[in-house]
């Protein structure tokens, strides 16, 4: 599983460094998602709907933290 910190980023930054981890990855493959911008708690569970990766887990405030599987 892979780790990515976008503690401190603000939108757009932690989605389009979701976006370019998950072109990496092979399918089946998970990362967790680690962000401190609020924003996140609605972006990231929009985008893995619209391409299609599984939104495994989501932890709220005062970090948050998104388990996603690539599809």
């Amino acid at each position: 599983m892979r780790t990515l910190d976008c503690t401190q980023l603000k939108c757009p930054l932690p989605l389009l460094k979701l976006k370019v981890a998950l072109n990496e990855m092979i399918v089946g493959e998970t990362i967790c998602l680690i962000a401190t911008d609020p924003v996140s708690a609605s972006d990231i569970p929009k985008f893995c709907k619209k391409t299609g990766n599984l939104l495994l887990s989501m932890h709220d405030q005062p970090v948050f933290e998104f388990l996603i599987e690539k599809q």
